[in-house]
């Protein structure tokens, strides 16, 4: 089997594959269900083979069709990377660059740089979102995100940027009227500590000594914040102890008192750039992110 029909049939197959669903291979291709239907009714002829079971409620791969992905999948991914790359060495970026990224980490270090790209290539706009919440990127039309790890999502590509050191403060009321004046507590300890939450249910990951973790789940739970300048205000009126970047918690010089605990410290948050493992990425998100990595 040879030539551009069926290198492109091959193409749709993999994406109703991956998605599992017509409609929605359809839709990220751009193209009517009915022809990605014909496409793959005609690579199954060609091959001799069924590749999908098809009901009226769901859409599974067969053996071969499973074979197939796992071996033609890969391969079509670098060739649209190698492509991508023959193009980027000529084109210069332009259009509007859609990103999105968390609330303190994007306004303090993310927006300068890609700020600095802009204003580096002339043609691109930039559209930043800063949000803590997990968006779709590709529904919602994102061309690269940028979030806190670790990153679950196995439809997404994820490059790491940077660490974020982050401390546990509180106010020295709360250090007083709490903590015996004495600010350093034993893990078993800080599960009982009055706290302040970046998120619901959050758990205080501290890395031991000997390199493995403890998940500390606060039981008192004063405040639940999802925007760490807030929680750290929350942290500053007393209301409790609070996990937040080691320089916004030193920016507040002695209005707030860092925390240890016991032969552990918390563990490092990593940033990562992430973008829809299935989706080639434009120019100006490739030279965007290269510049970030590059720079940041």
């Amino acid at each position: 089997m040879g030539g551009m029909m069926e290198s492109e049939n091959l193409r749709i197959f993999v994406a109703v594959a991956r998605q599992l669903s017509f409609g929605e291979a359809a839709k990220r291709l751009g193209i009517p269900v009915s022809t990605v239907s014909r496409r793959v009714a005609l690579l199954e002829e060609q091959l001799g083979t069924r590749l999908l079971q098809r009901t009226s409620r769901r859409v599974g791969l067969t053996l071969e069709g499973s074979r197939l992905l796992l071996r033609a999948g890969p391969l079509l991914d670098q060739l649209s990377e190698v492509l991508d790359e023959a193009v980027d060495r000529e084109e210069e970026p332009a259009g509007k660059l859609r990103v999105t990224a968390p609330v303190t980490s994007g306004a303090q270090r993310l927006a300068p740089l890609l700020f600095s790209f802009a204003a580096q290539h002339p043609r691109v706009d930039v559209e930043l979102v800063l949000t803590n919440a997990l968006v779709d990127l590709v529904e919602e039309g994102f061309d690269l995100a940028f979030r806190v790890g670790p990153i679950r999502d196995a439809e997404l590509v994820a490059r790491r940027l940077w660490s974020i050191e982050s401390v546990l403060a509180a106010s020295p009321r709360f250090v007083r009227e709490h903590l015996k004046g004495r600010p350093q507590v034993t893990c078993a300890a800080l599960e009982n500590v009055p706290a302040i939450l970046t998120q619901p249910r959050g758990v205080w990951r501290l890395r031991r000594r000997d390199g493995g973790v403890d998940e500390v789940r606060p039981r008192h739970v004063r405040a639940v914040v999802n925007d760490p300048r807030v929680a750290m205000n929350a942290a500053l009126e007393g209301l409790g102890v609070v996990s937040v970047p080691r320089e916004m918690a030193d920016s507040q010089g002695q209005a707030l008192v860092p925390i240890s605990v016991k032969g552990r410290m918390l563990e490092p948050r990593e940033v990562f750039a992430v973008y829809p493992s299935r989706r080639q990425l434009s120019t100006r998100a490739r030279r965007a992110l290269d510049w970030v990595m590059e720079h940041g």
